[in-house]
């Protein structure tokens, strides 16, 4: 695979000689480069004059003032060894995608919900503003430039990147172009107006799922989101549908509900009331219309397990059910095993019972349940990582060198085992459920683990010029949605061949970045797209059945436990058969 395999120095103005190395790298885009060394980020521009062609060295100086815990400015220049300006630095953001953030997915295991995207949403304007009174224009703040860093303490809160496209001052005019999705169509000039119609975009989607312009309406196929946008087709319009998988607009505060319509549907252009600010009149936009379905039942519901207050978040093939207070249940005998505080844990099943591995304060933990006796028992190990991951059954440390598996061994007591090791670029491959994407200088690939020892790394072109959000992989089938920097969503489904050396690709454009998919080990997938409808795929022959029942939804959360499909739905949890 193609990796960066030389050394570059650079300095780094008023703090001296760094050494980029192989691992520094994260990833690339169209400007340039990005390199991490410690809780310093490296920019480093592929066009090499564009430092000095567009007066980015005063730029800088400039953003440096712009002082704001949820922004993260350049904090000075970043030169070649010859003290040729090459790009700038600035501080570690450790924080997740918006994108992600939109996700009924992602609340659900994090337990973000409407509170937390509110208090995120006016954390964001409270951003906007800020940036406005510094005189500067935010430009393209979309999804791909915020982020949002989750804390314990402190709860969530945003983070604004690529802060080196703002325009300071008015004196330095913008070099980028805006995110379609996120841009003012009927008053394209860069301006204050332009900045908190973005933030409108950006922040109904965190609160409601969905963006503004989507969703089935009549003359409007759904790749014509511009059109409607063009149009003020928005979600407010008469007659649009949407998935029960979009939130109820009930959940927005009211006058921010009243200013999202006159917004995107009547064209107005005001600064937006602040998220936390509440009202007494309830517009009729408060009602989000559901897409109608009229088939008949041909599914069986069985509730697996359900206590009031004691939510599932999460649940694994192996039988274990993650509830909103930490516990694990065993969910055959409806038992206790044990309990967790941190939300990064992985549970296997093993010989004689579980394996279960949690990541807290840059630790590894790891304890083993007896299935005969319900007995927890602490494994020690001179591991040391960045954090774990889990493929089917099998579970992995993700460590500087790349994943290592682990498991059980039984001799007088239980064991912790390492066992095989596969190079990863630490630094630039994020992890999902079941596959890893990997970023080797611009070129992405697919690490995934198979059968029960191998795991291939497999190059994706596909995935070079997009941000994939969502990912799942099971046998020979790996799913992901995408985001385009056209704001464009899109669902990819690579089905390999018998030893993961090639593979079919099929591409669907999607509203989101929603993936409410469940892969079997026996290598079928289900997945629920449009209410009243579960997809049964075969993905290696193709074969797929379209079941219709008037009890299913988008916001049925999907999941396994050995080959049943099973499903999360307002904390309690649910299997799903054929009759």
């Amino acid at each position: 695979m193609p990796t960066q395999t030389k050394t570059q120095k650079v300095v780094l103005v008023g703090r001296g000689n760094f050494t980029l190395r192989p691992d520094s790298y994260v990833t690339s885009g169209g400007e340039g480069a990005i390199y991490r060394i410690g809780d310093t980020v490296i920019k480093l521009y592929a066009d090499k004059k564009k430092m000095q062609r567009d007066g980015m060295v005063d730029k800088i100086k400039l953003l440096h003032a712009l002082k704001h815990e949820f922004v993260v400015a350049p904090e000075g220049v970043v030169t070649d060894q010859t003290g040729v300006p090459i790009g700038y630095h600035m501080p570690f953001a450790s924080a997740e995608p918006m994108s992600r953030v939109f996700t009924n997915d992602f609340r659900q295991r994090e337990s973000f919900g409407d509170k937390e995207a509110v208090i995120v949403a006016a954390h964001m304007r409270d951003t906007v503003l800020f940036a406005h009174k510094q005189g500067a224009i935010m430009v393209d703040a979309n999804e791909l430039n915020w982020l949002v860093a989750l804390d314990k303490k402190r709860g969530p809160t945003p983070r604004v990147i690529d802060v080196d496209s703002w325009v300071v001052g008015g004196k330095i005019p913008a070099q980028v172009a805006k995110m379609p999705s996120i841009r003012d169509w009927h008053n394209p000039a860069v301006s204050v107006a332009s900045d908190w119609f973005a933030w409108g975009v950006v922040s109904f989607q965190l609160l409601t799922g969905v963006h503004p312009y989507k969703g089935a309406l009549a003359g409007y196929n759904p790749a014509e989101f511009l059109e409607r946008m063009k149009a003020n087709k928005s979600v407010f319009s008469p007659g649009v549908r949407l998935n029960r998988a979009v939130r109820d607009f009930s959940c927005i505060p009211t006058e921010l509900l009243c200013w999202y319509e006159a917004t995107f549907q009547n064209g107005e252009r005001t600064v937006p009331p602040s998220p936390l600010k509440t009202g007494t009149t309830v517009p009729g936009a408060a009602r989000t219309l559901r897409v109608v379905t009229t088939p008949t039942g041909s599914l069986v519901f069985e509730k697996l397990y359900a206590v009031t207050g004691r939510h599932v978040l999460r649940v694994w093939p192996s039988g274990i059910a993650l509830l909103a207070d930490g516990s694990l249940v065993e969910l055959d005998m409806k038992k206790t095993i044990g309990n967790v505080t941190s939300k990064e844990v992985e549970v296997i099943r093993v010989d004689g019972g579980w394996l279960i591995a949690t990541f807290a304060d840059n630790r590894l933990y790891f304890t083993f349940i007896s299935l005969a006796t319900g007995k927890s028992e602490v494994l020690h190990s001179q591991l040391s990582g960045l954090g774990i991951f889990r493929s089917a059954n099998r579970l992995f440390v993700r460590t500087e060198a790349g994943i290592t598996e682990v498991g059980v061994m039984q001799f007088s007591k239980p064991i912790l085992a390492s066992l095989q090791t596969w190079g990863t670029l630490s630094g630039s491959t994020e992890w999902f459920d079941g596959v890893g994407v990997q970023d080797a200088l611009g070129a992405k690939f697919l690490v995934i683990p198979f059968a029960q020892k191998s795991c291939a790394i497999q190059r994706a072109p596909e995935l070079d010029a997009v941000r994939v959000i969502m990912a799942k992989s099971g046998p020979r089938f790996v799913v992901l949605t995408t985001l385009n920097r056209s704001g464009e969503y899109e669902r990819l489904e690579f089905v390999f061949d018998c030893d993961y050396q090639g593979y079919t690709l099929s591409r669907h454009n999607v509203d989101g970045p929603e993936l409410n998919l469940v892969i079997l080990q026996k290598g079928v997938a289900a997945s629920i797209v449009k209410d009243g409808e579960l997809a049964i795929v075969v993905p290696t022959t193709g074969n797929t059945t379209i079941v219709s029942d008037k009890h299913v939804a988008t916001d049925m959360l999907l999941g396994s436990i050995d080959d049943r499909v099973v499903y999360v739905l307002n904390g309690a949890l649910w299997s799903l058969r054929m009759k």
